[in-house]
């Protein structure tokens, strides 16, 4: 992966917002549960996963039912000797369209690996963690 560019595009800063964290669990019902019943969070939606097929997930929202937390079921992980259950599967940002457009073409002109899919582009961070950024 190179390292950032000079380039001057990216000297204008863009409005980026943090959107959600996504956690990975093995029982969308009681993780819900907690998060809900203890934590305090509120569910918004149960559904089926827009991008994950076969996959449900649920959305959790702050006290200004912003959403904050995606659960997103992952029955496979239940054995224990399998990593990453709980882990935080990948963290959601926001952009504009115009952002969202000119971040993509600040990925392509750095040759920075991206995948985009359903209107949205998942990259990885320097350590590997997935982040998810859509478009408003």
């Amino acid at each position: 992966m190179p390292p950032p560019s000079n380039d001057t595009t990216n000297d204008v800063p863009l409005d980026v917002r943090l959107d959600h964290a996504s956690v990975m669990t093995t029982d969308l019902e009681a993780a819900t549960d907690f998060y809900v019943e203890l934590l305090g969070l509120t569910l918004r939606t149960v559904e089926d996963d827009p991008v994950r097929k076969g996959r449900r997930r649920a959305m959790l929202g702050d006290g200004s039912d912003h959403a904050v937390l995606e659960l997103i079921e992952m029955p496979e992980m239940e054995h224990p000797s399998v990593p990453g259950r709980g882990a935080i599967h990948h963290i959601g940002f926001h952009l504009s369209d115009r952002d969202w457009h000119s971040l993509r073409s600040r990925l392509d002109a750095a040759d920075y690996a991206y995948r985009e899919v359903k209107g949205r582009l998942f990259v990885r961070d320097t350590d590997g963690l997935v982040l998810e950024i859509e478009k408003e």
